[in-house]
């Protein structure tokens, strides 16, 4: 389903790249059934990293890895800056939908880099490639990047969809009316892929909890 460029392979020969397609999904605004994950998800994490400083979460797996890649860019991981702000701030786990929902409840509590597209508007083939030269694309919410040099991108036939230091793009964002989704994970240097696996898997199970119809296409860590 991914091409790999050679470059990528070079660049990044201890990383990994998982996706996972599901087809015949049931989307809906507000989702009761995820309610109770939600609440799970946000006392575990409080209980977890709640006591710690923003110095002990760094170094802890797998933010020391993400961190480390981002510093390489001159950025933070927003991921760990999510956590802080739900395990130490106390803020809730907010979300559009329950496709998101489900995303984003396993990314906080996973702590691993996830992307999610509206799989009916891309065009194959999707390369996983490496940041250079003018690629540019418009990133979730309408800002045009840049994307920097080095840095990880997935592209399909009409661009790019994500790069991890800049997240998914505008053009496939999934909706209220996304029946097909196709979620991504950067596992940046240091992240082993049976990690990887075991996130896309609670993704995969976690919709299947408010959308039972749906099918599993495609489950697979390159």
């Amino acid at each position: 389903m991914i091409d790999i460029s050679a470059e990528w392979r070079e660049s990044f020969p201890n990383a990994s790249f998982g996706v996972l397609l599901m087809k015949k999904i049931a989307n809906y605004p507000v989702c009761a059934e995820l309610s109770a994950v939600r609440s799970e998800t946000e006392n575990g994490l409080r209980s977890l990293y709640g006591g710690k400083t923003r110095k002990e979460l760094r170094a802890t797996s797998p933010f020391a890895e993400y961190e480390t890649y981002f510093r390489g860019f001159g950025q933070g991981y927003p991921v760990l800056a999510q956590v802080e702000s739900v395990a130490i701030k106390h803020k809730p786990i907010i979300s559009p939908s329950a496709l998101v929902g489900a995303m984003f409840i396993m990314e906080l509590k996973n702590g691993l880099l996830t992307a999610g597209h509206d799989f009916d508007l891309l065009m194959e083939p999707l390369t996983l490639d490496v940041g250079g030269g003018n690629d540019s694309y418009l990133a979730l919410g309408g800002r045009d990047r840049k994307v920097q040099d080095g840095d990880m991108l997935l592209r399909d036939g009409r661009g790019i969809l994500s790069s991890v230091i800049y997240g998914p793009d505008d053009r496939t964002f999934i909706s209220e009316n996304t029946t097909s989704v196709l979620f991504t994970v950067y596992g940046v240097p240091g992240i082993q892929a049976s990690c990887v696996s075991d996130h896309l898997r609670d993704i995969e199970a976690l919709v299947g909890r408010f959308s039972p119809g749906a099918s599993t296409s495609v489950l697979k860590v390159y």
